[in-house]
């Protein structure tokens, strides 16, 4: 058993750069990139790089056996692909910028050398596991839901993006949308939209500008029990 303080230190961008700075090749081998809102980057199962994000959100997507697509949000600290074996790479992905990003992209093979040389308890990919562990149950929890129930779950986990302003107030990422809720609860716009209007009308809701604001966290949190839904964090 891990203590989950232990695990996100080691494996925060500060720690890991830390770690690779050892190495007095570091410049060669990893270099910061900036990429605008909606950049798009595709991914095949060939990995040269591993990048850990600095600054910024992103959402991954990647296809399932039946061609289904599963999105997920990753934000700072997430290695976007990092796979424990080659073949747990999906046969297709891709990561869309939400806001404009700032993150290391880091040679395949230096980042294997280094972890392999300063983390030989293998906490990074501890944590990559336990974090994708905790994406996955999510998506499987909505596919379980009802329409409604899967976009009053999709508005809890996004209040983990947001920032609280208040008690029992917060600001919603900004990059939050109707279309944006629709495709992480996978339901419609226009569904999204009718759900949401009622939270507006009884002002618990307010989304007619950016960005979104809760006006009671309480109520959002009553509108489906989140806790009971994902036992083990």
């Amino acid at each position: 058993m891990y203590l989950k303080e232990t695990l996100d230190q080691f494996a925060s961008p500060a720690n890991i750069l830390k770690l690779l700075k050892k190495d007095l090749t570091f410049n060669k081998h990893c270099i910061q990139e900036r990429l605008e809102i909606n950049t798009v980057i595709k991914a095949d199962r060939e990995r040269k790089y591993v990048y850990v994000i600095v600054e910024g959100f992103m959402k991954f997507i990647f296809e399932g056996i039946h061609k289904q697509e599963f999105i997920f949000i990753i934000e700072r600290g997430s290695f976007p692909v990092l796979p424990i074996y080659s073949e747990d790479i999906p046969i297709y992905s891709k990561i869309i910028a939400l806001t404009d990003v700032v993150w290391w992209r880091i040679d395949f093979q230096f980042f294997k050398k280094m972890m392999a040389l300063e983390d030989t308890r293998n906490y990074v990919m501890l944590h990559q596991l336990a974090e994708t562990r905790r994406k996955l149950y999510f998506i499987a929890i909505k596919e379980k839901l009802s329409a409604r129930d899967s976009i009053y779950f999709s508005l809890n986990e996004m209040m983990n993006f947001g920032i609280r302003i208040s008690a029992n107030t917060m600001e919603l990422p900004k990059f939050l949308t109707y279309q944006e809720l629709a495709n992480f609860a996978n339901t419609s716009k226009s569904y999204t939209s009718k759900v949401l209007a009622e939270l507006r009308e009884e002002g618990i809701l307010d989304s007619q500008k950016k960005p979104w604001r809760i006006n009671d966290i309480q109520q959002v949190k009553k509108l489906i029990d989140v806790t009971k839904l994902r036992p083990f964090l």
